[in-house]
């Protein structure tokens, strides 16, 4: 039997045979890339050439079995030399569920029989820091109205408006509209993998379809930003102050570390600004629907199940409410019967 796909170097012809997981993978990979965004296309490629190929590339597809290919994902996951670190929870999921594709496409080309793999992943740790308390959300906004700049707004655009950290950095003048006070959210900033150890930034659309938001400004915000924004270019990049090009994640999260010390506020990672709006619209009563859009989330599912944890202050103050409720609604029965 013969696989030809066509990919841009030209075209695979491979003996059933002869198919080695490499060969198979790169064509899957292959057959990837007109429908995926050059960043995942790149994580993914990093993903199978760092962690799956140096355990199965050898291996013959005509011989998969369940069991050797589950085996073969535990030395992904705990390598017997030191090729890389053991993998936490989500880089093994990633790898199995790429292991589960490529076997799902070899399966659709008739190459072998459907296969189910189940492999015992390492425990998740949750690694997202704390939400930033009311004490230490106001000493960071008093440090940016101190001397706002648009590096410093930037804080504000996680702590009040949720944005991610490649969104920040892929925002432009232009994307604020002043006069109805709200913002655009249509791109994104990151540097991804372009094989040999080289990297590059590239600037694309948002995480998914629904990342493609508008959000309301605060007014005190908005405030800010009118007082900066002068007679600058809608194709000024907020943060670098100029057309060429935008300041990149890595380069901002520095800054970011910089501007923490200084409102004497604990080490966060930038992500944690987007989890302490999240907290902030939810303690304040703030639907899961309407946060969920405002954070750009493809469903609401996902805002429930990252950020709905309620603190024990507010489970007390729920508890209270339901049953002060119900207790004089017993008291009313009581009358009644009398």
């Amino acid at each position: 039997m013969l696989i030809q796909k066509k990919a841009e170097a030209g075209f695979y012809n491979l003996k059933e045979s002869d198919l080695t997981f490499e060969a198979l993978a790169e064509v899957w990979l292959h057959s990837l890339k007109n429908g995926i965004k050059e960043s995942t296309y790149a994580h993914y490629s990093y993903t199978l050439h760092k962690y799956l190929l140096p355990v199965l590339s050898k291996m013959p597809v005509a011989s998969f079995e369940e069991s050797f290919l589950e085996q073969a994902m535990q030395q992904i996951i705990t390598p017997i030399d030191s090729s890389h670190k053991p993998l936490g929870n989500s880089s093994a999921r990633e790898c199995l569920s790429m292991l589960r594709r490529i076997c799902k496409y070899a399966a659709h080309l008739r190459l072998i029989r459907p296969m189910e793999l189940e492999v015992a992943l390492p425990k998740a740790i949750d690694k997202i820091s704390a939400p930033l308390s009311p004490a230490e959300q106001q000493r960071l906004y008093r440090y940016v109205q101190e001397n706002p700049t648009p590096r410093k707004i930037g804080l504000l655009l996680g702590l009040e408006l949720g944005l991610r950290i490649g969104e920040i950095c892929g925002l432009q003048w232009g994307d604020f509209d002043l006069k109805l006070g709200t913002l655009k959210i249509s791109r994104t900033v990151c540097r991804i993998s372009c094989g040999n150890g080289h990297t590059k930034v590239v600037i694309q659309t948002p995480k998914t379809r629904t990342s493609c938001r508008e959000i309301p400004i605060p007014k005190q915000l908005l405030m800010m930003l009118k007082k900066l924004r002068g007679n600058t270019s809608n194709a000024t990049w907020f943060l670098s102050g100029n057309e060429s090009k935008p300041t990149e994640p890595r380069c901002y999260r520095k800054s970011i570390k910089v501007y923490l010390k200084q409102a004497t506020v604990r080490q966060v990672r930038p992500h944690a600004l987007r989890h302490t709006f999240a907290t902030t619209c939810l303690q304040a009563g703030c639907d899961v629907k309407t946060l969920s859009e405002l954070l750009g989330h493809a469903n609401a599912n996902i805002t429930l199940q990252r950020y709905v944890h309620s603190d024990l202050t507010r489970k007390r103050r729920e508890m209270n409410r339901i049953f002060s409720h119900q207790v004089s609604m017993r008291g009313r029965d009581t009358q009644n019967m009398t």
